[in-house]
């Protein structure tokens, strides 16, 4: 499909002619980083590349018209705890190769305000929308040192330090929402320095004690732990790493619950995770969702850690 219109947002000049370059030329030269993002030469700093992501499919064009099809879900909860399905901030709205509109302008904007917070992060640049006749894909532009590294493990690294940059994300995560009402999941990364940056921040949403009960918090934070429980049980299977203990998953809860163990996360499966974190039934029902974390040590934990100014049951 032929590009119509590229627009550009808080970037400076000289990045937004190197993404013009990009998008425009069919002769593409950059190095590819997964399924939708490319380095580019830095055209202002010193080791640094510029990282479009939502720059096309694996180096490719942006997949115009066919969504992403890898998930999760993404779910906002009601003042009653209850989950309704967010559509827009999910994986999957976005065009394959490229980035939703969600997703490209709200990690400018968490970026920013945890830069205001003094909260280390990858530097997002701006973002931009590229339009066809028919439709429009999102992108957003960040700044990415050459010699930063994924927390994500690698085929041979110390799987002590994989465990231990998923608790400084899990400790970084519900330091977010408690302090500045900030819930969501995201990445880390690793300088060379040895200091961690957030990374990949869109899944991120504001909540506020108008808007949200404990009952919303605790079950935003707890959607927001789940995904983390995936992600540690996942990426070591895909780099092909069989030392990962069976109950590599509690590391991720230990930042809530110091001597969590295997029996709790499967609880917190059982008892919330399965019943209602799906599209709710017409029997749901808040009172036995709240008797429900009270039951289980992960949302008693969070009932518990939640700010007062919320709304109890």
């Amino acid at each position: 499909m032929q590009i119509t219109n590229i627009e550009i947002r808080h970037a400076s000049d000289a990045v937004a002619k190197r993404v013009l370059a990009w998008f425009g030329s069919d002769g593409r030269a950059g190095a590819v980083d997964g399924s939708r993002s490319v380095h580019l030469p830095h055209p202002e700093r010193k080791g640094f590349t510029l990282k479009i992501k939502g720059a096309g499919y694996r180096g490719g064009t942006i997949r115009f018209g066919t969504l992403c099809r890898k998930g999760p879900d993404a779910l906002a909860f009601d003042f009653d705890g209850r989950a309704v399905a967010d559509v827009a901030s999910g994986h999957d709205n976005a065009f394959l190769g490229a980035a939703s509109f969600q997703q490209a302008a709200t990690e400018f904007s968490v970026t920013r305000c945890l830069e205001r917070l003094g909260v280390p992060v990858v530097p997002c640049l701006g973002y931009g929308r590229i339009d066809t006749d028919e439709h429009s894909a999102w992108f957003s532009l960040f700044d990415w040192h050459r010699d930063w590294s994924s927390s994500s493990i690698s085929s041979n690294g110390p799987l002590t330090d994989y465990l231990h940059a998923n608790h400084r994300l899990t400790e970084a995560m519900l330091r977010l929402a408690v302090e500045h009402d900030l819930v969501g999941y995201c990445g880390l990364v690793l300088t060379q320095s040895g200091t961690y940056l957030l990374k990949d921040l869109h899944p991120f949403r504001q909540t506020d004690p108008i808007t949200a009960s404990q009952l919303s918090w605790v079950m935003q934070v707890l959607f927001a732990l789940n995904i983390r429980c995936q992600a540690i049980q996942y990426f070591p299977v895909a780099a092909g790493r069989n030392d990962a203990p069976a109950d590599v998953v509690v590391h991720a809860l230990k930042p809530l619950l110091a001597d969590a163990a295997l029996e709790d996360y499967e609880a917190m499966r059982a008892r919330i995770i399965k019943p209602y974190m799906r599209r709710p039934s017409e029997s749901f029902n808040p009172r036995a969702l709240v008797n429900a974390l009270r039951e289980t040590r992960v949302g008693s934990a969070l009932l518990e850690l939640c700010p007062a100014k919320y709304a109890r049951w």
